[in-house]
């Protein structure tokens, strides 16, 4: 879903917000540099900016702040290092840096939980959400009940008399670590929820990007589930949040992904690993197997991808079928998961594991 200006107004993933209110709280300048960048990385995800793959969760969710206008990315390769994925020498924020504003005249001081406001710098918008923030502090302060755990649109409604405030300064400076956090005000992101059936014993959970293939693999499965466990229907974007959810289910230790062959089917699962491993759970892979057969079916029209980009997106399928799926990107090709309908994978037991 994109807005008339072409920007998404689906939600920023957790980890990606994260990161874009780190990066945010670092410059009073358009451009921000490559330092700059890696020490807003460490702040806002410290542990999946020591990992192994540090690098490519780095340019999956610079790419995914980029898709909402937040920041833009060069577009020129001279901009951009030798690596896979190759990561930018610097990105610009499309916003004007914010003026040093004074405190209100009929404000005379910030709540304790508010004091790194002073040194900061704030634009007039800031300086009337934090006012918000302060009356609350206040007006709660040493009333437990008030300060009972609420999720975060609730919680949002209750401050700024708008349910959906929270959802966006959550992705800017005032959120940046050192800041505002969700703890000190008793909210959370609710994820949405993520629907599954329990086929087996298996320590497995399959999650399907889409409902009918999510249909057609449960069937198929039921009687023979092999090590998968559980299925899941992972709605398209809703489970780069989702995924989370798995957690609490018992007996998981692997899960395996299966979307569209484009740019967005391949995001998602990359996006939700992200999170998942933020919340425990192991990274999520590529269902292989279907992929593979995927890869074998006629591809139709879609988005060219530039090639650093289908670098970036391909570093988390299998290298077997990273040069194939690059060349479907950057031909702008894609491939529909539904291309791999029951009829076929009922009678092709190689994508089975």
């Amino acid at each position: 879903m994109t807005s008339p200006t072409g920007q998404l107004q689906v939600p920023l993933s957790p980890a990606a917000a994260q990161l874009s209110a780190a990066l945010q709280a670092r410059t009073d300048r358009v451009t921000v540099g490559r330092a700059t960048l890696i020490e807003a990385f460490r702040d806002a995800l410290p542990g999946a900016a020591s990992g192994e793959n540090a690098r490519s969760t780095l340019a999956t969710l610079l790419y995914e702040i980029a898709e909402h206008g937040i920041i833009a990315l060069p577009t020129s390769r001279t901009k951009w290092d030798a690596g896979r994925p190759a990561l930018p020498e610097q990105v610009r924020i499309p916003t004007a840096p914010p003026a040093k504003s004074s405190t209100p005249r009929q404000h005379g001081s910030w709540r304790p939980e508010l004091n790194w406001a002073y040194g900061t710098r704030l634009t007039a918008s800031q300086t009337e959400d934090l006012l918000a923030c302060n009356r609350w502090f206040r007006d709660t302060h040493n009333q437990p009940a008030r300060r009972a755990p609420l999720p975060l649109r609730e919680r949002s409604h209750e401050i700024f008399r708008h349910e959906k405030r929270l959802d966006t300064l959550i992705t800017g400076a005032l959120f940046a670590p050192g800041r505002l956090t969700l703890e000190q005000f008793s909210t959370y992101r609710e994820p949405p929820p993520l629907a599954h059936r329990r086929l087996g014993d298996g320590d497995t959970m399959l999650v399907v990007e889409n409902s009918d293939t999510y249909a057609t693999l449960h069937n198929l499965l039921k009687a023979a589930p092999g090590p998968i466990g559980y299925i899941a229907f992972g709605s398209g974007r809703a489970f780069e949040a989702s995924a989370e959810n798995i957690a609490e289910l018992p007996g998981i230790h692997r899960i395996v992904y299966y979307g569209d062959l484009d740019a967005e089917g391949i995001a998602i699962p990359a996006r939700a690993s992200i999170n998942g491993v933020q919340h425990g759970l192991p990274p999520i892979e590529p269902a292989t197997g279907l992929y593979r057969l995927l890869l074998a079916r006629e591809p139709n029209a879609g988005d060219i991808i530039a090639n650093d980009r289908a670098h970036s997106l391909t570093a988390w399928l299998p290298e077997e079928l990273r040069q194939a799926a690059h060349v479907l990107l950057t031909k702008g090709q894609r491939i529909a998961q539904e291309a791999t309908n029951r009829n076929e994978l009922s009678v092709d037991p190689d994508w089975r594991w």
